[in-house]
């Protein structure tokens, strides 16, 4: 894990010098907040880029961030509306439309089913005008494969791959779609040892090939994946889901091993994640 207390020290040390100009202290605002984010202080994180958005409400950057922030909290319809004017800023940067759309997927998923077709325009709108940016085949490859298209979402994840070849999460997603449309552990985990091999800091991919190894049984390769990508996780509730995922496979293998039981199933370490880094009442 990073080491937040200088990474603060160094953005006060900007903010506060009457000197630093005013775009510099704006960026100082988005980087300290991003500190708060990862440590989970989720009050300062939204002051600082309350602020930042305060000192250049015509920059694109503070919004993007905030909206960030609010998808991270499951606030889309703040996190949609920052994303609409982090737009109208800049209609030529692609990282706030995947934003958005993300976003509004969320809410058509959870609220507003109606949002779909909408979701769906935007996506071919978004194609349309970044043809050469990977995470918006990515993105769109997710959303195919949540709706279960899986040729679709297939044909979009690979295109992805051609656009970046060095991103490895996008052949981490080709390896969770063989998993689910195809209940093929043996091709995604070839897969996902490929990406492995390419970046062996990716904490999605070894997340992944935890869980695969989950799946085949195989704990301690499993229990290893997770400590490596807990090693590598840039904030504490990622850290904190992979901490129980962690627990919940360790007190499987030890129990399946003494008493000679059947192991549970994936989706019941996951429950287990959930309810061991939900908010205590």
């Amino acid at each position: 894990m990073a080491d937040y207390k200088t990474a603060i020290q160094h953005f006060d040390t900007v903010i506060l010098d009457p000197k630093s100009y005013m775009r510099l202290k704006v960026q100082a605002h988005i980087h300290r907040g991003e500190v708060y984010q990862a440590k989970g202080d989720r009050n300062r994180a939204l002051a600082d880029y309350n602020t930042a958005v305060q000192i250049d409400e015509d920059h694109p950057d503070p919004y993007l961030h905030r909206a960030q922030f609010y998808l991270s909290i499951e606030g889309l319809e703040q996190a949609i509306k920052d994303l609409e004017k982090c737009i109208e800023l800049d209609e030529d940067f692609p990282a706030p439309w995947t934003q958005l759309v993300y976003g509004q997927y969320q809410m058509a998923r959870t609220m507003t089913p109606s949002l779909l077709d909408q979701v769906f325009k935007n996506l071919g709108k978004m194609q349309e005008q970044f043809p050469l940016v990977g995470d918006v085949y990515a993105l769109y490859g997710q959303v195919l494969q949540d709706q279960r298209q899986f040729s679709a979402a297939e044909e979009k994840f690979l295109e992805a791959q051609r656009l970046a070849p060095d991103n490895v999460t996008y052949k981490a997603h080709v390896a969770t779609l063989k998993m689910m449309a195809e209940n093929n552990f043996d091709s995604a985990l070839v897969l996902l040892n490929e990406a492995h091999e390419k970046d062996p800091k990716c904490d999605f991919v070894l997340e992944n090939l935890g869980m695969i190894y989950i799946q085949k049984q195989m704990y301690p390769e499993a229990l290893e994946c997770f400590k490596k990508a807990l090693e590598l996780v840039k904030t504490e509730a990622e850290a904190a889901h992979l901490s129980a995922l962690y627990i919940g496979i360790q007190c499987q293998w030890e129990v399946c091993d003494e008493y000679n039981v059947k192991p549970v199933s994936i989706a019941d370490l996951q429950d287990f994640s959930q309810m061991m880094t939900a908010p205590q009442g």
